[in-house]
C-alpha cells in the first residue's frame, strides 16, 4: 500500500512540472507572438515607406535624396 502511495505521489509530482512547463511554454509563444505582429506592422510600414519614396523619385523632379553631396 505504500508503495502505491509513493508511486502516486511520484506521479502527481511528474504532473505538476508538466502543467508548469506547458503554462511556461504557452507564455512563451503568447509573447512571441505578439512580437511577430508588432514586427509585422513595422515591416508594413516601412514598406509603404519604401514604396513612397521610389513613387516620389520616379517623378521629372529630384529630390533631396536623390542629390549627391557637395564634397563630390
Amino acid at each position: 500500500m505504500k508503495d502505491l502511495e509513493n508511486r502516486l505521489d511520484a506521479l502527481e509530482i511528474k504532473i505538476a512540472h508538466h502543467e508548469r512547463h506547458i503554462n511556461d511554454l504557452s507564455d512563451m509563444v503568447s509573447e512571441q507572438w505578439k512580437m511577430i505582429e508588432k514586427l509585422g506592422g513595422q515591416l508594413s510600414k516601412a514598406d509603404a515607406r519604401l514604396e513612397s519614396l521610389e513613387n516620389n523619385s520616379a517623378g521629372d523632379t529630384p529630390s533631396l535624396l536623390d542629390e549627391k553631396p557637395p564634397h563630390y
